[in-house]
């Protein structure tokens, strides 16, 4: 679970009927407030860059669209409520408990990016999609045509590349200096036998 959304939070304000209806008029927008990376089943650990840029494409053609809208669209992007019944996971793997008591199972959604390329789980609240884990693998609902749940070491981020780049540097450089040692060890004991 995110550190920072272990404590008590209301992330749901009540709305009136009229912010409501204002809201389902507006354009769905994501929040990655509640996303979890680091959660074995869906940190997307051996995915391929092209599955990223169609993730990004599906979200921001998904923001173009109003909930009805998109509810419209239930066969292109098979919209649906979580049965946590027939899932391998549970959302409270990764939310906190009290956020989760803030909702009712219909505002907790899954929906495909497109044909056999993964979905995206997350929580419906008016017209903001609160994406809770991104998953390439299918791991939440797997069945024989995508075989057993698929986990991966996380991927690391540029900065951990650059740390371990430079830890190497750092073994080449003392591997040198080392060699440098011994040869100046050499030199030297030349130098005294021809003296």
């Amino acid at each position: 679970m995110p550190k920072h959304l272990k404590a008590n939070i209301s992330i749901f304000p009540n709305r009136s009927q009229e912010e409501v209806i204002k809201l389902n008029k507006e354009k769905i927008h994501f929040s990655f407030k509640l996303l979890d990376i680091k959660h074995k089943a869906f940190n997307c650990g051996g995915v391929e860059p092209p599955w990223f840029l169609q993730c990004f494409e599906n979200l921001k053609a998904i923001s173009d669209l109003t909930f009805n809208e998109f509810e419209a669209q239930r066969q292109h992007f098979e919209l649906h409520r979580h049965d946590f019944e027939k899932t391998t996971h549970h959302y409270n793997e990764s939310v906190a408990p009290e956020i989760l008591e803030q909702l009712s199972p219909e505002n907790m959604i899954q929906f495909r990016l497109s044909s056999s390329a993964g979905r995206v789980h997350g929580i419906r609240y008016h017209n903001t999609i609160y994406v809770v884990w991104l998953d390439p693998y299918h791991n939440m609902n797997w069945d024989s045509r995508f075989g057993p749940p698929k986990h991966y070491d996380a991927p690391i981020t540029p900065y951990e590349i650059l740390q371990q780049f430079n830890a190497s540097l750092e073994n080449i450089i003392k591997e040198k200096n080392e060699e440098i040692e011994t040869l100046e060890e050499m030199l030297a004991e030349c130098q005294e036998k021809n003296a």
